[in-house]
């Protein structure tokens, strides 16, 4: 006999009262309404001649009477019974409770677990093949000994023994991280198809079944031969050049924007599961049309027409491919003029500047009166800060010329008057 009893327990209805099946010598797990073909599944670990079953009854006026079936012999008028491996039980328990006949019959079926648990002698993942990318099979040499029980009427059912497959892959969080992944086996013959291939070289574990897990018996396992990954997968990362004057309109304000006023700079970035991934290639295109290819893991690209444009990037190695892409919108051109300007030092209007989006060429002349050019720049970001060689021009009306480019081919001939106004400084 065992050194410890473990005593498990599920209840079937019994009008407004109930009985119980327990193990009551011996290591077992009672599963209830099994498959809902037998009442009670009994998984036992080395079944002696000490072993023993019970049927715990509500009242002491009810009797239980055992019968091995499908032959349905006579085993014992006890509560309690001695089982053998795979083998079928009916309990006829029968009674007055309450004055009123009660008869019931119950099925139970019995598995000694330690004669079925299985031998696993290797594991091996399939070799690499070209296209074999979302799904790998390992080859599982040993034995997994069937488990099934029988119904009272002879019709034989397979019990599903359920194993774990634990191996190493990545996810994604701001870059690939490695991940334990633990999914359940699909053992078919001696095949295990793994629908979910790893990102990264790994060992795969065999680990199972519930019924060891269930009976608190240390699960048989085994590793595989080391693997080695051709899954690929990337994620595009941006990088935006940021822009801080104000006067512009739609400027990249964020290091993650993908969209804006030209001409706008991103660093795209493969972000791929090396040294899985081997080999890049890149594609900018406008409508259906690639006008920029690149092979390098990064590059950087400054966009200077608007429009919508799609960054493809297709990463790969002998074996597999993967794509994925980001859209980039860079805005349409605009240049606004104001009429007045107060270079007194205050922080506010000090300088005369266009409000613009999208402007990739740029010249602006400064006039006085009689036409003298006082001050030219070429930068839309910048401005004329109301000096002349150094020292502050007086108030009054000056005269701009201004010349642009927008980033959607607009030519701009702008020309008009500011005044300059200093107030109290």
């Amino acid at each position: 006999m065992h050194a410890a009893c473990v005593i498990l327990m599920l209840f079937v209805s019994l009008s407004l009262q109930a009985q119980q099946l327990i193990v009551s010598s011996g290591k077992g797990f009672v599963y209830q309404h099994f498959d809902n073909r037998v009442d009670w599944l009994v998984m036992m670990y080395d079944i002696t001649a000490s072993s023993e079953i019970k049927v715990v009854l509500p009242e002491d006026s009810l009797s239980v009477n055992w019968f091995r079936y499908p032959d349905n012999q006579f085993m014992s008028n006890q509560q309690t019974l001695s089982p053998d491996d795979h083998t079928g039980y009916i309990a006829k328990i029968s009674g007055t409770v309450n004055g009123r006949t009660y008869n019931k019959e119950v099925t139970v079926w019995v598995i000694d677990y330690k004669l079925y648990r299985p031998v696993f002698n290797a594991l091996q993942p399939s070799d690499p093949q070209k296209g074999m990318c979302d799904q790998l099979t390992l080859t599982l040499d040993g034995q997994i000994p069937e488990m099934f029980y029988r119904t009272p009427s002879d019709s034989k059912f397979t019990i599903n023994r359920v194993y774990q497959l634990s191996y190493e892959s990545l996810e994604w969080n701001d870059g690939w991280k490695p991940i334990l992944k633990n999914e359940q086996a699909n053992i078919n013959g001696n095949i295990i198809t793994v629908t979910d291939p790893p990102y990264k070289d790994t060992y795969f574990t065999l680990t199972g079944d519930q019924f060891a897990i269930d009976l608190g018996v240390e699960a048989d396992s085994i590793q595989s031969t080391y693997y080695s990954a051709i899954r690929v997968i990337c994620k595009i990362k941006t990088e935006a050049t940021i822009r801080t004057e104000k006067n512009e309109g739609d400027r990249p304000e964020d290091v993650t924007t993908l969209s804006g006023s030209a001409p706008l700079e991103i660093n795209f970035s493969a972000n791929a599961n090396v040294p899985v991934a081997s080999y890049y290639y890149w594609e900018i295109l406008s409508g259906n049309n690639p006008f920029i290819t690149r092979t390098d893991e990064s590059h950087r690209y400054t966009f200077t027409q608007a429009g919508t444009y799609l960054v493809k990037l297709r990463v790969e190695n002998a074996y597999c491919n993967f794509t994925d892409s980001v859209t980039i919108k860079v805005s349409e051109s605009a240049i606004y003029t104001p009429n007045v300007f107060t270079p007194n030092g205050d922080g506010i209007n000090d300088e005369f500047r266009v409000a613009y989006k999208s402007i990739i060429e740029f010249d602006c002349w400064i006039f006085n009166r009689w036409g003298s050019k006082l001050y030219h720049w070429t930068d839309p970001q910048k401005g004329w800060d109301g000096t002349i060689n150094g020292k502050p021009a007086h108030e009054g009306a000056y005269f701009y010329v201004i010349k642009a480019l927008g980033s959607d081919g607009l030519k701009y001939t702008l020309k008009g008057d500011i005044n300059l106004l200093r107030g109290k400084q």
